[in-house]
């Protein structure tokens, strides 16, 4: 991992974690390296002027030029006009790219042609900015290319280390700072460990990080799910059989306790156990002998037990579904995993994490998410968990056409699925409604961004903030952008009880 890019994969060792500063702002002496191409002298001093105190930025005005600098020094991002004298900005990203795959390429265009746009982004350039632009659009392009770049080089570094323990536990969540910290002075321990959580959240995964955390790591880490066996085999499923112990045992068969000898055994969904099991399951870990169906002799094992389950056992106790004693037993340590929508800030690691391992399995030149498919992945509430982001990533990469993911299909994610995103049914490779065929580009492109901004202010309730946040724009460009196209956040504020507060006044959208 360069020292450029703290790693946000969390060490449990790790001193208390610090907000992080947005990329694009001076760390430690470090200022990353901007090259800007464009044949408009008035243009590149702006931006040097604007970006010189947090960027190194470096100027040029014919593609020859920018050619020799990059040839000579790595850049961070490169900021290129789409028309130049000598060469057009496509041509100069392609040749770039393919030296420096890495870098990070917005496209600054006065034209606003779509199919140079779809061109852009299927080459893979990270952005593109329409002239006139602010600078505080030019700043919230470049912030978000370097928070991509980071996200890729850690899950670079992921792969390449292969799964490992609780230190490499993708997370920027400061609750699940706090438990992996947790876990990781526990796995240094023999001591019983309770993983309570929903459906999804990564029970196994951490029970396999604390194992492979922990002295026994080198040993077996043997599992057995307590809900998927019937009741009727699940003793000999974990205790093992004799010969002829029952119809059909024709053989002696080793249990899960004895294959995690020296090791560790996970019981997964333990609280879909049964009463009749919960009791020999106590008397194991009271001394951890056992006998096997069918058989007399008092075998020992040593394992260290870790146990999850996604129900309130103190409830299912109260119910009378759950052993107290049995709780006592295995719940000495407790650790409660969030589910996803808690820890909000690591569903973009996560899926960045995701996409890259899918693009890497099925051979897709996929590049990151476009601004509508991040939108999705912030707003909605991922009732399933990691596992649900894990399945929607490698849906997203399977059925993608182009080097971003345009949208997410959240249509059967049941339930929890949001309908922020419901009125936004365009996409670049989608033919516009016979409505719009007939208006000037100019015309249509800003009828579809008066759109778009109608569809977040309405999703989320007119608040600026979160709106910005999804538009990928600072709250001062989209003030701006909204004055243009008539729009107020007041019409989208709730209807206060009583009648009190602002309501969408009829016809305040205008063209839909």
């Amino acid at each position: 991992m360069d020292a450029d890019f703290p790693n946000p994969l969390v060490s449990a060792m790790n001193s208390t974690p610090s907000p992080e500063h947005p990329p694009g702002q001076v760390q430690g002496g470090w200022r990353p390296a901007v090259l800007v191409l464009d044949d408009e002298w008035s243009i590149l001093e702006r931006i040097r002027a604007e970006l010189s105190g947090d960027f190194e930025v470096v100027t040029a005005s014919r593609a020859l030029e920018a050619q020799e600098l990059i040839a000579g020094r790595a850049f961070d991002v490169v900021l290129t006009d789409l028309r130049m004298p000598d060469m057009d900005g496509l041509s100069l990203v392609r040749q770039m790219k393919a030296r420096f795959p890495e870098t990070q390429y917005i496209l600054m265009t006065a034209f606003g042609d779509i199919e140079d746009i779809i061109s852009a982004l299927r080459l893979g350039v990270a952005d593109y900015l329409r002239k006139p632009f602010t600078m505080g659009e030019v700043r919230h392009a470049l912030d978000r290319c370097l928070e991509q770049r980071r996200l890729r080089r850690e899950v670079a570094s992921l792969r390449a280390a292969g799964p490992q323990g609780l230190s490499d536990i993708i997370t920027r969540s400061r609750i699940m700072l706090e438990l992996v910290r947790l876990a990781q002075t526990v796995a240094a321990t023999d001591v019983t460990v309770l993983i309570n959580g929903d459906t999804g959240t990564g029970k196994e995964l951490l029970a396999r990080a604390i194992h492979n955390s922990s002295p026994r790591r080198q040993q077996p880490f043997v599992e057995i799910n307590c809900a998927a066996i019937p009741a009727s085999l699940i003793e000999s499923e974990l205790f093992g059989h004799e010969r002829g112990s029952f119809t059909g045992a024709h053989a002696r068969k080793l249990g899960r306790v004895e294959m995690a000898n020296q090791g560790t055994l996970f019981l997964d969904e333990v609280g879909e156990m049964s009463l009749d099991m919960q009791a020999k399951l106590l008397r194991f870990l009271q001394e951890f002998s056992f006998e096997r169906v069918g058989g007399t002799k008092k075998l020992k094992a040593d394992v260290r037990v870790v146990a999850a389950t996604n129900r309130d056992l103190r409830q299912a106790v109260t119910e009378g579904l759950f052993r107290q004693d049995l709780l006592y037993r295995l719940n000495v340590i407790h650790l409660d995993l969030p589910p996803l929508r808690k820890r909000p800030e690591d569903i973009p690691l996560l899926a960045e994490f995701f996409l890259q391992r899918f693009a890497l399995k099925y051979g897709k030149q996929v590049m990151g998410l476009s601004p509508r498919a991040q939108d999705q992945l912030l707003s909605h509430d991922w009732p399933g968990n990691v596992r649900e982001l894990e399945h929607v990533m490698e849906r997203a990469v399977i059925l993608c056409r182009s080097n971003l993911v345009q949208r997410l299909d959240l249509a059967d994610a049941g339930p929890g699925a949001t309908e922020a995103c419901a009125p936004m049914t365009w996409s670049p490779e989608a033919p516009p409604p016979a409505e719009d065929l007939g208006l000037p580009l100019h015309e249509y492109l800003e009828r579809w961004e008066r759109r778009y901004l109608k569809a977040l202010l309405q999703a989320h309730q007119g608040s600026i903030q979160d709106t910005a946040r999804a538009a990928g724009l600072n709250p001062k460009t989209l003030y701006l952008k909204m004055t243009r196209h008539g729009l107020s956040k007041k019409d989208y504020r709730p209807v206060r009880a009583g009648g009190r507060g602002a309501r969408p006044r009829a016809g305040s959208g205008g063209v839909s």
